[in-house]
């Protein structure tokens, strides 16, 4: 047990912390009552699990959007790095696409459905556009889809998803990222 502490001591990579919801949202409850003064009667604890479910600090799905589980038990990860004795640095999860791009091949038909992972939701509604295209590429149902030509250049473009909230399809966020398409002649 000395030298998995020791070893943690000199990480300085992000390590992954899991925790029992409700043994962490317990352990944030007796906190907020010590530390402000605010008992249950003033934040209930729907609204403090509401609370925790929004924090960027803290993923609720892996990457492949399944909920996160060690034992049995499902859990929040947390990661984070020691910088100092008493200091900790913790990552921040943001919503991604997480699905690259495969390379397009001139004369091949091209297609790219992307997928999103955000630590807070399972399936978000997401619907993908772009500014500008080559001409040989566009969106048809959130997919990407094209023939690249001979006189296709190597490029790169900006992939906008965003995300929709209830059935409303009120706009709540955009998540932009740069994805390279190389067009290769095919062998």
């Amino acid at each position: 047990m000395a030298k998995k502490l020791e070893k943690l001591e000199q990480c300085t990579e992000y390590r992954t912390f899991r925790f029992r919801i409700q043994a962490f949202s317990n352990g944030y409850r007796e906190f907020i009552e010590r530390e402000a003064s605010m008992t249950e009667q003033v934040v209930s604890k729907q609204q403090l699990r509401n609370y925790l479910h929004q924090q960027r600090y803290i993923s609720r799905y892996n990457e492949d959007g399944k909920k996160a589980k060690s034992k049995g038990h499902h859990v929040w990860n947390v990661e984070a790095k020691k910088i100092s004795r008493n200091t900790w640095w913790f990552k921040e999860f943001m919503r991604r696409i997480a699905t690259p791009p495969p390379k397009a091949v001139i004369g091949v038909p091209y297609e790219w459905t992307p997928t999103i992972w955000d630590p807070q939701v399972k399936a978000p509604k997401v619907y993908f556009t772009s500014e500008w295209l080559p001409a040989w590429l566009r969106w048809d149902n959130n997919t990407l889809r094209g023939m690249p030509t001979a006189d296709a250049v190597d490029c790169g473009i900006v992939v906008i998803a965003s995300y929709y909230q209830g059935k409303e399809g009120k706009q709540c966020g955009t998540c932009i990222v740069r994805a390279g398409f190389m067009a290769h002649n095919a062998c």
